[in-house]
Parts: C-alpha cells; structure tokens; sequence
C-alpha cells in the first residue's frame, strides 16, 4: 500500500518540529517507522542519533517489529523506548550508587502501611486509604510536585520518600522524576542525551504527563528536531496524569513547529467513520483549531445498530447468538471484538460464550474464574462444600492476611502426611502445638459459620463471607481511590450466584468454566475498551452502554468518558454494535448520555 499525499508530507519531514494529529485509521505507525527509514537511507542520520519513543511495551515491540522487516541492519542501533525504560537507562548510566528498583506494589503498599502504623500508633491500617494515598504520591510526581506536608497525604508522601532514600529504592515513577532531575542537573548528562538524541519520535503523545513532556523538551531543545504523534479525542489516561494541553499547545511551545494532518480513515466503512464524527461534536478537543473531521477511505456498508436488553445475562447471551449468526454468515470469531467499560463486565460474556461452545480470549488480562479476589471466594465455596480440598486450602490460608508464612504451611503438610489427614484437619493440631498460629482459627470459624447457615442462595453466603473477612477491603488495598474494579467483580460472582441456591453446584460450574477454557487463535476477542486502543476489528460489540457504567460513575472526568467512548466506536472496520442494559447487577440502569449523541 503505497502512502497517501499527507502521509507522504509526514514522512518527508527532515529538520524541526512537527505535530502530526492523527485521527483513528489512518495510519500514524506506518507514518513513524517509515520516517525512520527515510532518515537513515535517504537523510543520512546514523541510526544511533534517533530516539523513538512511545508509552507501552506493546507499542515499542510493534515498532521493532515493523522496522526489523524494513530495514534489518539498522534495527538494532535505533534507540526505541517506552518512557520508563529510557528514564531507567539514563538513571542508570547518571547515577552512581546501587538502588533496589520497587517493581511490585505490594513492596510499596509495606512501606506505606508501616508508616500509617508509625503515624496512627496503630497495627491496624485502612487497605483504602493505603491505596488513596499511593494514587495521591504517583499523580504527584508525574506533575513534579515535591512533598507539600500542608495537604492531606503530604506528610505520608515525604515519608515515603525517605523511606526509600533512606533504603537506597526507587519506584516505578521515579524512572521519569530521576530522569528528569538528571538532565536538570547534571549538565554533561544533558549534552550526552541531547547530542546523542539529535531526532526525536515520539509516539501516542496525547497520553504524555508533565515529567515524560519537560524530559523530551530538554532532549530536544538544543537540535529542535521533535516529530511528535498523536490524536487528542483518543486520550483517555488522565486517570493516570496525562494531558492533551501538551500536543494542542504544541506549536505554542515550539513557534515553528509545522502542523500535518493525518484524517483519512483507511481502517473504518463510511457508516461508522460518519458516526464517530458526529459522537466526537460533543468531545471538546473537536472544537480545537487544529482539529479536522475524518474522511473514510471505505465506502459505505451497514449503519451502526443499537439494542437495549432487560439485564446482562440476556445482553451476554444475545449477542452470543449474533456471533453465532455472523459466523455462518462467513466471518471467523477472531474478527469479532466484546468491548466493555470495565473487566467485571465481561464475565457474562465468558460465561455466555463458553455456554455457546463459542472460543474466546480474554485480551491482555485475566479470566474472570483466575482473578485473585475471585479465586478467594471460590476456594472458601470449595472448602464448604469439602474440607479435604487441599488446593483450597494452600490457596486461602494466608488470604486475606494472617501473618502466617511459609513455616505454617510446612508445618500443616507435615502433620497431614503423618496423621494421613487433609491440611484443613492438620490446621487444627499445629494450632494446638503452636500458640503463634492462633490466627489460623478465623479459617475454621469462617468456614464453620458458612456451613452451619441456611442460605437462600449461594449470594447470601457470598455476602455473608464478604463481610465476614472485610474482603472489599482487602482486595481494593493496593488500588487508586477511584478504581472499584475489584469489587465490582465480586459483585458480579454474587449476582451470578444469585440463580443457584445449591453451593456444590455453583462450585463445580465455576470449576468446570475455569478448567474447561482453551486457548484457541481463532476465537471472540473479549476486552475493555482501555486494552483496545490501538486494535481493530471487522466487528465490534460495545456492551453495557449505561449511565454510571460507561460513563463511568467514579470518574470525575465526563471527557474522558466521552473519548472512551470514542475509542470504542473507532476499533471497528464494517459493523458496530452498541447496546445497554435496564438492569445491572440487579439494579435499575439508565441508557448511557452517550446513545443520544451517536444516534440522535
């Protein structure tokens, strides 16, 4: 496929600045490596001198991938990096002393929790707040704010810091803090990177946060030669600090920095191009000077549909019947996209598809039945119903936690070995011989108390252990303030269990649907719209449209939701089915604002 007039511009561009907006389609990946590739063979820059940058490792693996084809020999003297892990090497080559990088949140959440313990004088800690305040630590260095002890986790934020300095650690933030404070600092750091680094790439800039913009701007003030990338209505990780101000304010910050185009749609039929032009009126970034209007490439093919079903369950399991439909009709499952807003969403799709004998793939993340916070539950269920499960067992005795380590559960297997009995059994003898393990006996009492109950359904009980372990809690810990996913999928194993009043049966359901799955190439692709940026598919389905779901009732931000939104629309190539529930989760829904702007 030979490059369009605009395309052409792009990748034509030598010396200076340049802005391409992007819109969905049309093709900015191809402009960016065929850039490179013109640099190098035609424009004579050593290959060592650019620096492609993008923002996930996924992006960066497909760059390398395109250009391995295009030019094999060069490849591998190409700087391509995400953002952190061009930070990390810059730290790494600009800092002296040994440092342990904190690549785990739990390792963050010990810190933070031991020094609530020091602050409150109390063992007890809120998983809550631990999680609010590291959210709070991380937005603030991705807009380079230090440690202000008059705001409300401030105090907590300068003693995480020491905590760390103190320990010689690093986070994953302070790859891009450390980064920067280098190239402000260290001046031959700054000539190393900014004579080494002569032509900048960078990738998906809309997504950019203050600390990845002031690093880039430093790299590239000497040569002025930064080609940047992006499409302002596909930002939609402001959650996470990243601001559209950088890429519209672009020619604002480099005076002569050129502006291209990029608004052909070469993936999307006519239909859907022309729907999402009319959703993106009313993002406000359509109203920005250098927005223009995407032209599709495609002719015209089906308008897109819209379907309002009673609750989830009916939702899931027509849409797995329009699947089958669409098969017959000649497509392969895996040009067949289930978008949703959040991942307890797509446990009905799961279900209903694994029902329909349908393959499918739960895309860059968990199944539903492998989730941690699911698995909890699952496996008291199991020891309810036998307590000679002993995968159960090994699975819950420390969760949520007991301070019970490794030891424990040495010492359990080996009296379980030598009285030939279950590790459930065993508990109880080690319990005996060892007053350090007392706390083990919630796991007998809370299994005891779920056995002696009389539920009306296995919902009942699950509420019941929920409250019981103040498991809400326990699973949200290491989440931002405003992220209830793990809580909303233990809302959805409760509705599902809604319709049995028999645990053994919901039990081996679940089982059989966890063990049972496969993983198949061709197969329905299963997602939320944040893990679909970026892909594209003949068909896309985007379920559960409703207010307060999408958009999402914990985000403060109705834009983002909106370019979400957009998002989703976009990733289809010939068919796009929206549709919205009445009920969720037993509860009352509206239909989503965001029907009325794309149908009306």
């Amino acid at each position: 496929m030979e490059l369009s007039k605009v395309q052409q511009e792009a990748v034509d561009f030598y010396r200076g600045c340049c802005n391409v907006i992007a819109s969905a389609g049309s093709g900015k990946t191809r402009v960016l490596v065929n850039r490179i590739v013109k640099l190098i063979e035609e424009y004579d820059v050593e290959p060592g001198k650019i620096l492609a940058i993008t923002f996930s490792k996924k992006a960066k693996e497909n760059m390398i991938e395109r250009l391995t084809k295009m030019i094999p020999e060069y490849v591998n003297f190409i700087n391509i990096e995400t953002f952190h892990s061009f930070g990390y090497r810059i730290v790494r080559q600009f800092t002296r002393e040994q440092f342990e990088i904190l690549d785990a949140d739990w390792k963050k959440v010990k810190i933070i929790e031991e020094i609530m313990q020091s602050v409150y004088r109390t063992k007890e800690v809120d998983g809550e707040e631990v999680a609010e305040i590291l959210h709070y630590i991380s937005v603030q260095k991705n807009q380079m704010k230090k440690p202000d002890t008059r705001e409300k986790f401030g105090k907590f934020y300068k003693k995480y810091e020491d905590y760390k300095s103190a320990h010689n650690q690093l986070d994953f933030d302070d790859m891009l803090t450390k980064c920067y404070e280098i190239l402000v600092s260290n001046e031959k750091g700054l000539a190393y990177c900014q004579d080494k680094y002569q032509f900048i790439l960078a990738d998906e800039m809309q997504d950019t946060n203050a600390v990845q913009y002031e690093i880039l701007k430093l790299i590239g003030a000497k040569y002025k030669n930064v080609f940047v990338v992006d499409d302002p209505l596909q930002n939609i990780f402001q959650w996470r600090g990243s601001d559209n101000r950088f890429v519209l304010e672009f020619d604002q910050e480099w005076p002569d920095a050129k502006t291209i185009q990029l608004n052909k749609n070469y993936r999307s039929s006519l239909n859907i191009v022309r729907a999402a032009n009319h959703f993106a009126e009313y993002i406000p970034e359509s109203g920005h000077v250098h927005y223009v209007e995407s032209v599709a490439d495609k002719g015209e093919f089906e308008e897109p549909h819209y379907d309002r079903f009673i609750d989830e369950t009916t939702e899931a399991a027509e849409i797995s019947k329009r699947v089958k439909e669409l098969v017959d009709a000649g497509y392969h499952y895996n040009d067949i996209a289930v978008l949703t807003r959040t991942n307890a969403q797509l446990q009905y799709f799961e279900t209903a598809l694994y029902r329909s004998e349908i393959p499918y793939t739960v895309v860059d993340g968990l199944s539903f039945s492998d989730r941690k916070e699911i698995k909890i539950v699952l496996s008291y269920l199991r020891l309810v119903c036998d307590i000679n499960d002993d995968e159960a067992f090994e699975y819950i005795y420390n969760r949520p936690n007991r301070f019970l380590g490794s030891q424990f559960l040495q010492e359990v297997k080996r009296a379980a070995r030598k009285e030939k009995i279950s590790l459930f059994c065993a508990m109880s003898r080690v319990i005996k011989t060892n007053w350090r393990y007392k706390s083990a006996n919630s796991i007998y009492g809370t299994v005891k108390q779920l056995s002696g109950n009389h539920y009306k359904t296995v919902a009942d009980m699950i509420a019941d252990l929920r409250e019981i372990l103040d498991l809400d809690s326990y699973v949200s810990k290491d989440l931002s303030e405003n992220d209830d996913s793990k809580v909303e999928n233990l809302n959805t194993l409760q509705s599902m269990a809604s319709n049995y009043k028999d645990v053994k049966r919901f039990v081996s359901f679940m089982m059989k649907f966890a063990k049972e799955k496969k993983i198949d190439p061709n197969s329905v692709q299963l997602m939320t719209i944040h893990k679909s940026k970026g892909l594209e598919f003949p068909i896309v389905f985007v379920a559960g449209v409703n207010q307060g779901i999408l958009p999402h009732g914990k985000n403060q931000n109705p834009d983002e939701e909106k370019r979400l939104m957009y998002v989703a629309i976009t990733r289809a190539e010939k068919v796009l089915y929206v549709s919205s529930t009445q009920r969720y989760n037993g509860k009352e829904m509206d239909e989503s604002d965001f029907i009325s702007f794309l149908f009306d």
